[in-house]
């Protein structure tokens, strides 16, 4: 089991040994992201090719005196030309892992979805944050903040799922996930603590997962049930998953974790046949470089099975 960002950047890098995974980079022109693929392909744990207005994307590999033999690069000009072609290149099984650069998130991932692509094969794809926190003893992820921003019953269900498929695959057999809500139990004056009650009894009813719990406030997941109850857990101060209510609530964890405590984080959309990966601007490299191996590790460890 991954424990750390580090392992996980050693774990891509053992997998690449294997098979070396290619990241295709959807609008290659972008600095910051072509600067965190370049790292990326330095630690060598991945190769990379760009596909974008290929002038630009030189440009770009110049200014950041980058070696243009790095890189394999595809024209293409225009958002859609673009999109559709880095998705080619994963449904051929050219590349492993498709990353957004200098093009707009919804239309890379209509691109994704659209039929010809063949690239779906979960009911949904969702957002995965995999986060290395000060103080906990491994790897915490938290869903869904970054796509389905008011998931109903079917989509929480999908959601779960996916990051179960995620934490799978970095070494965690049996995930405990823990779906967060505002009380420890089902309330009818708070709807979405009945909706958490529910998803929770479904993903064992489906065995989606082994260990799962909820509605759990944010304080019994990390602190313990409160004194007198006598109630045992699997997933209370254990969790590997948190899954939020909204879109809302899993963001601003996130955000808080990474800069009140430095947590190191690697995000991942998943449900596709090839894992796709998202860093922004305001990320630091490290982020970036675990972001990258994470997609890596999940291409890798995908190929094996």
């Amino acid at each position: 089991m991954l424990k750390t960002a580090r392992q996980v950047i050693e774990r891509a890098r053992e997998l690449s040994k294997t098979r070396m995974p290619v990241v295709a980079v959807a609008g290659g022109e972008d600095g910051d992201v072509l600067r965190a693929v370049a790292d990326a392909q330095a630690e060598g744990f991945v190769r990379v090719h760009l596909v974008g207005n290929e002038a630009k994307v030189q440009a770009g590999i110049e200014k950041l005196n980058l070696n243009p033999k790095d890189f394999q690069i595809t024209h293409a000009d225009g958002v859609k030309a673009v999109v559709t072609k880095a998705v080619e290149l994963c449904t051929a099984g050219q590349c492993h892992i498709l990353m957004k650069g200098k093009v707009p998130t919804p239309d890379l991932m209509k691109a994704v979805l659209a039929p010809n692509a063949k690239l779906r094969v979960g009911k949904l794809l969702s957002h995965c944050a995999v986060l290395e926190v000060a103080g906990y003893p491994k790897l915490m992820s938290v869903t869904d903040g970054g796509v389905v921003a008011g998931p109903d019953f079917a989509q929480k269900l999908a959601i779960v799922e996916n990051a179960v498929r995620v934490n799978r695959l970095i070494g965690v057999a049996e995930p405990k996930v823990a779906l967060l809500g505002v009380l420890n139990e089902a309330d009818p004056d708070f709807p979405s603590t009945i909706e958490a009650a529910a998803v929770a009894r479904t993903c064992l009813v489906r065995r989606i997962c082994k260990y799962v719990e909820g509605p759990l406030t944010m304080a019994t997941v990390f602190a313990g049930a409160p004194d007198g109850t006598g109630w045992q857990s699997d997933v209370v101060r254990d969790p590997d998953i948190l899954v939020s209510h909204s879109i809302e609530e899993a963001n601003i964890a996130v955000k808080a974790l990474i800069h009140l405590r430095g947590a190191i984080f690697m995000g991942v959309i998943t449900g596709a046949r090839v894992p796709l990966s998202l860093v922004s601007r305001s990320d630091p490299p490290m982020n970036k470089m675990a972001s990258l191996a994470l997609a890596a590790v999940m291409a890798g460890e995908e190929a094996r099975s």
